[in-house]
């Protein structure tokens, strides 16, 4: 299924003082221009921001981070790092071969141990998911839950290019929504749905696609996928993405509720990366390149 939210990518520009169509340039030609990216010689996906870009990776965080606060959400801070066993029990995947792990030392092993150590990042979803595993709420009136982490994500790239688009590590937001019951599940996901599409519509034409079942990992009932358009490149980027996992982690994870009857059950889960602020970057600077008024509503 995809759905798009209207709006004109190649009318991002404010007529009035936007420079005519064939003098806009690319992300990578602005920041080559305005020298806002140093790529590291230790890897071709190693990044440095100067400048306005830094300032506004951190005005970004900062504005959602507060939009959630508004909507109730409550802030966590995970760690980096997650064992096998955290990443075996939540995607599967007991050798995590899209993932980092650590050299081995005396207190984890390599891959093959499957005791190793992971680099995920506290914006990934294996350190706050795992947070809960073999816990029990003894108070289900606290339902639901949503809770939000802003930090790094790190993921394996295969791509020689440098870019911002294809990085180890990106600056991200996660959310997790833990619910009492799948109806309950189902209202917070059309809750959380227009809580995306109204951050994300503010960067531009905003496409969601819902995965079909061969493209859904073993954890995950659905999956939709938010892209935003690169207005002068003109294609699509993944900056966001949020999981249907149904009471999976709940049996997966043995996390549950205890109702009044003292009764054990289960609890119904949601949670995906809201936005990775690094994959937002060059669309930003694509849509408002100029036009200062434009760029100026992410600081307000």
């Amino acid at each position: 299924m995809v759905s798009t939210i209207p709006y004109n990518c190649t009318d991002s520009q404010d007529k009035s003082t936007a420079a005519p169509e064939h003098s806009l340039l690319t992300y990578d030609q602005l920041i080559d221009r305005d020298q806002l990216v140093e790529y590291s010689a230790n890897s071709h996906t190693s990044y440095y921001l100067f400048s306005t870009l830094a300032k506004l990776e951190l005005r970004l965080c900062w504005r959602i981070q507060q939009t959630l606060l508004d909507e109730g959400f409550e802030q966590f801070s995970n760690p980096d790092f997650v064992k096998t066993i955290g990443i075996e029990g939540i995607s599967g995947d007991i050798e995590g071969k899209d993932l980092l792990n650590l050299l081995p030392t005396q207190d984890f092993g390599d891959r093959e141990s499957l005791n190793a150590m992971y680099l995920v990042g506290g914006a990934s979803k294996y350190p706050l998911i795992s947070y809960f595993a073999r816990h029990t709420l003894q108070n289900p009136q606290v339902l639901p839950l949503n809770i939000f982490s802003i930090g790094r994500q790190y993921s394996q790239v295969t791509e020689e290019n440098s870019s911002l688009l294809n990085t180890q590590q990106s600056t991200a937001i996660t959310l997790l929504n833990i619910s009492a019951s799948r109806n309950e599940m189902e209202l917070n996901l059309d809750r959380i749905l227009n809580l995306y599409t109204h951050i994300l519509q503010d960067f531009g034409e905003v496409r969601i696609i819902q995965k079909g079942a061969s493209d859904l990992d073993l954890c995950e009932e659905t999956r939709y996928v938010f892209q935003v358009c690169l207005p002068v490149s003109k294609k699509f980027v993944q900056v966001g993405e949020l999981s249907v996992e149904g009471d999976y982690y709940s049996r997966r994870l043995m996390f549950k509720q205890k109702d009044e009857q003292q009764t054990y059950r289960n609890v119904w889960t949601l949670s995906g990366t809201l936005l990775n602020i690094t994959r937002i970057l060059p669309i930003v600077l694509e849509t408002t390149q100029n036009n200062p008024k434009l760029i100026q509503k992410f600081y307000d």
